[in-house]
């Protein structure tokens, strides 16, 4: 879920290697949200001639974003072989629109981030298991029915306490906490140290076991 400019140093620190992931969502065209996806393409495409197919589910704009972005990477003609070699798949969504993952149902939410922006969070549903991942959100109609959907959900906190615009606050956190208290919360994208009680803080390589107990 995203593709933040970290990703190819970050997987193989986590035990991943490069050709096993077989899909990635883009939950919109930010920078911090994609950028890693054209180390992560080049890398799979130069990995070996048998690397596995790559799927990329997004909002629209994500088949012209992608090639622009790969043409500012790599230039048009690596851009093309990679995108050969990976048998790169693009599936573009609106809210509502539901997909498959490997044999698990994912469904689409748009979420309101920035203006003129597409934006969308995913929930997955695995072995029973819901989970909900939201990407940048303000707070919405759409916001909560993804978090009422999820038995987990994975949603940013970049806003300690009063917050702004574009993003949420630890007040809204915890609002949708008590407005959904069956679901679990996986805080990420925080833009302090706070804490929120009953909420799980995200970093750098924590795993988790789906559901949490």
């Amino acid at each position: 879920m995203d593709a933040g400019a970290p990703l190819t140093v970050h997987l193989p620190r986590a035990g991943v290697s490069l050709d096993e992931p077989r899909a990635v969502m883009v939950s919109h065209f930010h920078a911090d949200h994609t950028f890693g996806l054209a180390w992560l393409i080049l890398g799979r495409a130069l990995l070996n001639d048998q690397t596995p197919s790559l799927s990329v589910y997004g909002p629209r704009g994500t088949t012209s974003y992608l090639e622009r972005l790969l043409d500012l990477a790599w230039g048009e003609e690596m851009r093309r072989m990679s995108w050969e070699r990976l048998q790169l798949k693009v599936q573009e969504l609106a809210d509502g629109d539901t997909f498959q993952v490997d044999g698990s149902r994912g469904r689409a939410f748009k979420m309101q981030h920035a203006s003129r922006l597409a934006c969308l969070g995913f929930t997955i549903e695995r072995d029973g298991v819901n989970l909900g991942y939201t990407g940048d959100a303000e707070m919405s109609p759409q916001l909560d029915a993804l978090v009422s959907a999820s038995d987990h959900v994975i949603i940013e906190m970049t806003y300690d306490d009063e917050g702004g615009e574009l993003h949420l606050a630890r007040k809204d956190i915890e609002a949708l906490m008590a407005r959904h208290p069956s679901v679990r919360f996986i805080l990420t994208h925080r833009g302090g140290e706070s804490t929120v009680n009953g909420a799980v803080m995200a970093r750098d390589f924590l795993t988790l076991q789906l559901p949490l107990r």
